[in-house]
């Protein structure tokens, strides 16, 4: 196995780490909406990016049927969206703000790593910046569709 494919093996192995260990039960219906939520506008986004030549995905898990690497865009960013989402403070939006960009921050990075060191992600027209706000849009979109959906709900007395 290439150096790209045990990326990629452990990307599914922490992240079902992290499911288990960092989303609270009661939070894990949140955890779940925001993690599907994401799933079609990273799919959209990174399509638009592949199809402009701005980003490529040399080594990917179904290479006949996308162009788009599934681990990142279906499984990673979903993830990490989730898991804001589970953990987001409560209270000032100053606070829930520095929590929305630590986590797009932290994804950023490890994009930046995996564009840096492996085989997975090239920016042909891109850069990281583009990157953060790309994820900053969609993960306030997803806290946005999650608050609205949630909030309809009936509270029980």
């Amino acid at each position: 196995m290439t150096k790209d494919r045990w990326i990629i093996a452990l990307i599914y192995l922490l992240g079902a780490i992290a499911i288990v260990l960092l989303i609270p039960k009661p939070k894990r219906r949140e955890a779940i909406m925001a993690f599907l939520a994401c799933q079609p506008l990273t799919w959209l986004d990174s399509l638009l990016h592949v199809k402009f030549h701005l980003l490529s995905f040399p080594v990917r898990e179904f290479p006949k049927a996308t162009d788009l690497l599934f681990t990142t865009e279906y499984f990673l960013y979903p993830l990490i969206c989730a898991l804001y989402i589970a953990n987001e403070p409560k209270g000032a939006l100053s606070a829930r703000l520095a929590a929305l960009a630590l986590a797009v921050s932290a994804l950023t990075g490890i994009v930046a790593l995996l564009v840096t060191y492996s085989n997975l992600i090239r920016y042909e027209r891109y850069s990281w910046y583009w990157t953060w706000i790309r994820l900053f849009l969609e993960f306030t979109v997803v806290r946005l569709y999650c608050g609205w959906y949630f909030k309809s709900e009936p509270t029980a007395n």
